[in-house]
This record gives C-alpha cells, sequence and structure tokens, in this order.
C-alpha cells in the first residue's frame, strides 16, 4: 500500500495524539499509534487503555484498493521522532506486511509496522446515552480554570474529577480539591433532563490540547461510565469516574456581606513577592483588611525571613484578619478573567470568595478558599 502525506499536517496530527501514548503501557501494542486508511483520509488513534483519541487527516495520494489491508500500527516514538525533524514536504509511505518505508526529499527511512489487527478495540458507550453540545472555546476555557483545583484524593475519587452537571436552568463545571472550590456557572445551557457526568484529569488534559479558541460545537454524548466528545476532525472517548459528587452548592457562604474590591494584578504580584519569605509548608500569607488598604504579611521562623506589603482597596467593613495559603490564592488569581477583584468574607475562619468584578460573557465564575489560621 502506498500514500502520500503533508509532513506538517501529519506532524501536528501526531503531536496532538502523543499524550494519549502511554508511558508504560499494560500491552505492547498501545506504545503504538494506529493509522486507518478509508478512502482519501487517514485516521490515526492513540489509546492507552483508558481513553482513546481519534483524529483525521485527508492524504494528497493513495493507491489502496478494497483487496489491501488499510490497517497497520507506527511506533509511537519512532514516527513522533521523524516528523520532528523533517522540513515541511509531501512523504510516501509504503507499507508492507511487516516494514513501513518513507520516501522524503533526499532520503528514506524504514522501520517495522504491526497489523492493526492486533490494536484493542474500545467500544464502551452502547445503549441510550445522554446528549449535549457545548461551544470549544466554552470548554477549553471552563477546563483550564477548573483543572488546577481537582483533588488527588484516595478516599474519595469522585474528587479527582471535573464534574459535569447539566440541570434544568443551566450548566455547572465543578472542580474542588477541599481547600479550593471552582465553580463555572452556565445559565444558558438548559436540558429536559439533569444528567451529570465526572471526568478524569487525564481526559480533561487531552481534551484541553485538542480544543482551541475556534468557536465550534463540540457533541458530547455519556452515560455513567463513559463519555465521547467530538469535534471538527477528532474524537476522544474516555471512561468517567463513577459516583456521586458532593453537594458543592451547600457550601458556598451566602452570609459573606464583607466585601473587598482590589486591583488583580497589584494583589497578584504582592503575594508572589510574599511566598519566598513565608514559611516553606504553608506559604501563609496574612491578610489584615481595612477602609482603604489591605496589609499584606509572613514570615518564616526558621529562616529568620519576613515581609509586609500595603495594597489600595476598596473594604466595606470593620477591619479582618485572615490567613490565606499565598500559593493557592496566587492560583486562583491567575485563573480569574477580570483585571479587578471582588472578595468577600464573613469572619477570620470561614470561607472567602473570589469573583471577577467583570464576569466573562455567559458564565459566572466562583471560587471558594478555606482560610489559614494566624495570630490575630
Amino acid at each position: 500500500m502506498k500514500i502520500s502525506l503533508s509532513s506538517d499536517t501529519l506532524s501536528r496530527l501526531i503531536q496532538g495524539l502523543s499524550k494519549a501514548i502511554p508511558t508504560k503501557p499494560s500491552i505492547a501494542i498501545l506504545d503504538h499509534f494506529l493509522f486507518e486508511v478509508s478512502g482519501t483520509n487517514l485516521c490515526v488513534t492513540a489509546f492507552d487503555g483508558e481513553n482513546m483519541v481519534k483524529a483525521t487527516m485527508e492524504m494528497l495520494e493513495t493507491d489502496t484498493t478494497d483487496n489491501e489491508p488499510n490497517r497497520f500500527c507506527v511506533h509511537a516514538r519512532l514516527i513522533s521522532d521523524f516528523l520532528r525533524n523533517i522540513p515541511t514536504q509531501p512523504i510516501t509511505f509504503m507499507v508492507e506486511e511487516k516494514t513501513i518505508t518513507v520516501n522524503y526529499n533526499n532520503g528514506r527511512i524504514s522501520f517495522p509496522c504491526v497489523s492493526g489487527k492486533e490494536y484493542p478495540a474500545f467500544n464502551i458507550l452502547s445503549g441510550e446515552c445522554h446528549k449535549a453540545a457545548l461551544s470549544s472555546t466554552m470548554l477549553l476555557d471552563d477546563i483550564t480554570r477548573s483543572s488546577s483545583f481537582v483533588a488527588q484524593d484516595t478516599l474519595r475519587p469522585v474528587l479527582n474529577a471535573l464534574c459535569f452537571n447539566f440541570m434544568k436552568d443551566g450548566l455547572d463545571v465543578v472542580s474542588c480539591n477541599g481547600q479550593v472550590l471552582m465553580k463555572n456557572r452556565h445559565d444558558d445551557i438548559a436540558t429536559e433532563e439533569e444528567a451529570y457526568f465526572l471526568l478524569p484529569t487525564k481526559p480533561a488534559s487531552l481534551l484541553r490540547g485538542l480544543l482551541s479558541k475556534d468557536i465550534f460545537d463540540i457533541d458530547i454524548r455519556f452515560d455513567g461510565s463513559a463519555a465521547q466528545f467530538s469535534g471538527g476532525n477528532w474524537q476522544l472517548t474516555c471512561r468517567l469516574i463513577e459516583g456521586r459528587y458532593p453537594k458543592y452548592n451547600a457550601v458556598i457562604p451566602a452570609n459573606n456581606f464583607k466585601t473587598l474590591l482590589i486591583d488583580k494584578r497589584q494583589l497578584q504580584e504582592a503575594i508572589r513577592r510574599m511566598i519566598p519569605m513565608s514559611g516553606q509548608a504553608m506559604k501563609t500569607v496574612k491578610m489584615v483588611l481595612d477602609t482603604k488598604t489591605v496589609t499584606l504579611s509572613c514570615e518564616d521562623i526558621d529562616f529568620n525571613t519576613s515581609a509586609t506589603e500595603t495594597v489600595e482597596c476598596d473594604y466595606n467593613a470593620d477591619s479582618l484578619t485572615i490567613g490565606l495559603n499565598g500559593d493557592v490564592l496566587n492560583t486562583i488569581l491567575t485563573h480569574i478573567p477580570s483585571d479587578k477583584l471582588r472578595m468577600t468574607f464573613s469572619d477570620f475562619s470561614r470561607p472567602v470568595l473570589v469573583f471577577p468584578m467583570e464576569q466573562p460573557e455567559g458564565v459566572e465564575v466562583t471560587s471558594l478558599l478555606m482560610p489559614v489560621l494566624v495570630n490575630r
């Protein structure tokens, strides 16, 4: 079999799929890409035993017939390294029973190939499924904001996932690690039937790599144990985490009446200067809130370091002293899509809520951060 391809198109496609190739595969064939030729299209598949990603590209030329094999497997490292080091040009694959020869300008390479019959099937979605269509940009933004706050909890595996909760009055995309809760609320996405799924971090990372800022719909099919995302020229099928996600709305306080308005960049830069001076374990930053200023301070008694800095703000209540994990707060601020923040408080021991002053179009972003006890 002979097929001709653009090296640049194939290289970009392979790079997008490479993250799905396992570093220590459970079976040897999983460190290969599956190539499937159909008409003038080439479909490339990567599979790690739990997540399968497929992407399709158009070939320049092929001489395949119905009587010839159209499925073969290529070692992922070999083809990736080759494509990474070749200039953009047409390349030709000559596929024989156990060998592939790739001809390109000024040279050729040969390496083994494996029959596509040895590649495992992965058909885990069957019967009736829930269906939804989400904007690629919306999905990318939600996954980017939420992925940093997924737990790694062996006792509560449901927290090791992003929760997509489809309701009659909207969609919530939520992550929680016990210290931070990130909630993305979409009131304009409503479903007739309530349903949810828990997306593990590995397929969430793969999905993030496949999505782009180009606006198009991502079709989603899911049941209690698996989900399939389809968009553009790719498809991701993955296993889900099964279980019931905690009632996250119940932990979001409704009585945080103390409000702080502050510039995000100034606060974040001050916190970044504080962190190296704080204790290595907790990275605790103490905040003293007053009407027009917030005073940040930290210290590390073991290394005799300390820091204090004042940032202008607008605060509407009595003075409050509260401790927060500087590293975690810095990560939250990184994912807040606004130049100015609104932070709300109840007292020094209750959760803090962080909002963008101007919410992005079509979504309401809410972050919850648990405080750290400090000397008041």
